[in-house]
C-alpha cells in the first residue's frame, strides 16, 4: 500500500515523540475573533521547574533543519511587519520574566539573531478581524512605494491572503532556503494551499497563533468513567474515532439538573460548543472546498455540492439536536457555552487550544484532548484546521533579499519547532511535554494534520461562504444542503475564477 505524503510525516512525528516520552499517563480569555455568519450578524512552569529531563537531551530527538552553518547576514536589521490583535504573544518579547512559553520566544529570537547575525525589528499594526483589511492597506501602500521597508510580512490569515491576492507577496516556492518538506511546514501547504504551483505565504510551528487556535475535541475524563465509555485516546489511536463514535457517547449522557424539562446550559450535557466551532467537522471527515486540476488550479470541489457533505451536515445535526448536546450562537451565549465544560457538566466541547490556557487552568477534573473525529473508520488520516487568528507569514514583493527572508522565516520555524510549541503545549496542559505520552501525542497529531484548505484560507476574497454555509446550516439545523450549494454555488465558482486569476497575475 503506498503511504500519502501526510501519512509519512505524521508517522515520522509521533515516532519521535513516542521516542522521547517515557510512559503512559493521564491528561491532568480571550475570544476568538473567528467572524460571525452573515446571518448572525492557574499555575505555570517556569524553565527552573522543569528538572526531570534536560532540555539538551529532549532537543536531540527533534530534527534539524538544512540551512547552510555558515550563513551570515553581517548584523543586518531584518524588518518584520506584523499584527497586534489576541492578548496573545506571537513575534516578540522585550525580555524574558519567567513565564515558559515568554522565554521560549525570547530564547527563540535570540537563537535566530545570533545564527544569522542578524537584527530583528518589528512593526506591528492593529489586524485582527475588524480591522484586516485597513492593516493589507498599510502594508499595500508601502510595497506599492517600492521602499523595501519590510523584509518579511505576519497578517492575520484573512489579511495574509487577501495581500498574497492582491499580488503583494513572492512566491515562496522558488526561495532557496525553505524547505518545506520539514515538519514545521504542515504538508497542507503544498497540497491545498497553492495555485499554478506557488506558494505565497506559509504558517505552521513559526506562528504561536497557530498552535494556539488549533481546534480540537476536549473530554471530561471523570463523566468518562463514570459512564464507562471507552477512551478517546484509544479510540483516536485505533483510528475509531469517527463523528458517529462520538455522538452515540454523548447522547447517552445527560442530566436535567434545573428541573425545567429542557436541555439548557444549567443541565449536565454529553456535547456544549459554540456555532464557531462547528466549522471542523466538514474538513475531519475529509471534505475540501477545492479540488486542483493537472496544472494546479483550484476549482469548487464537487465534494462541496456532494452526496458526502450531505451526509456529514445530517450527522453533525442529529448529534447536537440529541437532548443532551447543545450548540450556543451569539454573543449573549458565549460564555454559558464555555462554562457547561468548565464547571464540569458536560462530556465533550469543541474549542481551541486556548479554551485550556484561558478557561481550564483552575479545575479540578482531569481533562484531555483529541482531534476532531474522521467521517468513518476507513478514513485515512485525521484533518485539523484553525481558528482564524493564526498569522501567515510571506516575503514583500520590494524585500530587499528575499532569500534572506527566506533564511529566517525557515530558522524561525525551526527553533520554534523544538522550543516554543512544546513550551505552548506545557502552558496549555500544565504537565511537562515529555512527561505524558498520551496526551503529547494526541497534541502532535493534532497540530501536524492542520490543512489548509484553499477556500478556507481564502474565504476573505471569496466572501466567507466556504465557511459561514456549512456552518449557519448547522445552527439552524437545516439539513438541504443542496438547496444551499445551489442558490451559492455560481456565485462562488466565479470568486474562485476571479481569484485565481489574481495570484496567476492575469
Amino acid at each position: 500500500m503506498r503511504l500519502s505524503r501526510q501519512s509519512l510525516r505524521i508517522g515520522a512525528l509521533l515516532l519521535a515523540a513516542a521516542m522521547m516520552l517515557p510512559g503512559w499517563a493521564g491528561c491532568s480569555e480571550t475570544t476568538s475573533d473567528e467572524p460571525s455568519s452573515p446571518q448572525s450578524g492557574g499555575e505555570q512552569q517556569t524553565p527552573s521547574d522543569q528538572t526531570d529531563t534536560p532540555e539538551t537531551e529532549a532537543e536531540t530527538e527533534y530534527p534539524r533543519d538544512n540551512l547552510p552553518g555558515d550563513l551570515d547576514y553581517g548584523g543586518g536589521e531584518v524588518s518584520v511587519f506584523g499584527w497586534s490583535g489576541p492578548n496573545l504573544v506571537e513575534f516578540y518579547v522585550e525580555e524574558q520574566n519567567g513565564e515558559i512559553v515568554n522565554d521560549a520566544i525570547y530564547a527563540r529570537n535570540l537563537a535566530v539573531e545570533e545564527r544569522l547575525n542578524i537584527g530583528l525589528t518589528y512593526h506591528l499594526e492593529p489586524g485582527a478581524y475588524d480591522q484586516r483589511n485597513d492593516w493589507v492597506r498599510i502594508l499595500s501602500a508601502s510595497i506599492t512605494a517600492g521602499d523595501g521597508a519590510y523584509d518579511i510580512s505576519g497578517g492575520y490569515s484573512m489579511a495574509g491572503a487577501s495581500l498574497a491576492s492582491k499580488g503583494m507577496c513572492l512566491p515562496l516556492t522558488e526561495r532557496e532556503y525553505l524547505d518545506f518538506s520539514m515538519p514545521w511546514w504542515p504538508s497542507s501547504l503544498l497540497d491545498e494551499a497553492t495555485c499554478g504551483g506557488k506558494l505565497y505565504f506559509c504558517s505552521g510551528d513559526i506562528s504561536t497563533y497557530m498552535i494556539y487556535y488549533l481546534y480540537g475535541i476536549y473530554f471530561n475524563q471523570e463523566i468518562l468513567s463514570e459512564y464507562d465509555l471507552e477512551s478517546p485516546y484509544d479510540l483516536v489511536q485505533s483510528g475509531a474515532w469517527t463523528l458517529d463514535k462520538m455522538s452515540s457517547m454523548a447522547a447517552g449522557v445527560y442530566t436535567d439538573l434545573n428541573g425545567d424539562g429542557q436541555k439548557g446550559f444549567e443541565d449536565r450535557l454529553g456535547y456544549i460548543t459554540y456555532s464557531i466551532y462547528v466549522d471542523p467537522y466538514f474538513f475531519s471527515c475529509g471534505l475540501h472546498t477545492t479540488e486542483k486540476d493537472e496544472d494546479d488550479i483550484p476549482h469548487l470541489s464537487p465534494e462541496f455540492t456532494g452526496e458526502k457533505a450531505h451526509s456529514v451536515l445530517e450527522k453533525v445535526v442529529a448529534m447536537v439536536s440529541e437532548e443532551g448536546c447543545l450548540v450556543g450562537n451569539g454573543a449573549e451565549q458565549i460564555d454559558p457555552s464555555y462554562n457547561v465544560f468548565k464547571e464540569n457538566r458536560a462530556l465533550f466541547t469543541s474549542h481551541e487550544l486556548t479554551f485550556a490556557v484561558n478557561h481550564l487552568r483552575d479545575v479540578e477534573f482531569t481533562y484531555g484532548i483529541v482531534p476532531y473525529p474522521k467521517y468513518e473508520a476507513a478514513q485515512e488520516n485525521y484533518v485539523t484546521i484553525t481558528s482564524f487568528p493564526y498569522t501567515l507569514y510571506g516575503i514583500p514583493i520590494d524585500a530587499r533579499d528575499p532569500d534572506m527572508s527566506a533564511a529566517v522565516m525557515e530558522a524561525m520555524a525551526s527553533e520554534s519547532f523544538r522550543t516554543v510549541s512544546p513550551a505552548l503545549f506545557e502552558n496549555a496542559f500544565k504537565v511537562k511535554y515529555a512527561q505524558d505520552q498520551q496526551s503529547s501525542l494526541m497534541y502532535d497529531l493534532i497540530r501536524s494534520t492542520v490543512s489548509f484548505d484553499f477556500g478556507r484560507v481564502f474565504n476573505n476574497d471569496l466572501g466567507g461562504l466556504t465557511y459561514s454555509l456549512f456552518r449557519t446550516a448547522v445552527v439552524s439545523q437545516n439539513t438541504n444542503w443542496a438547496s444551499t450549494v445551489k442558490s451559492n454555488e455560481k456565485v462562488l465558482t466565479k470568486q474562485i475564477e476571479k481569484l485565481t486569476k489574481a495570484l496567476l497575475g492575469e
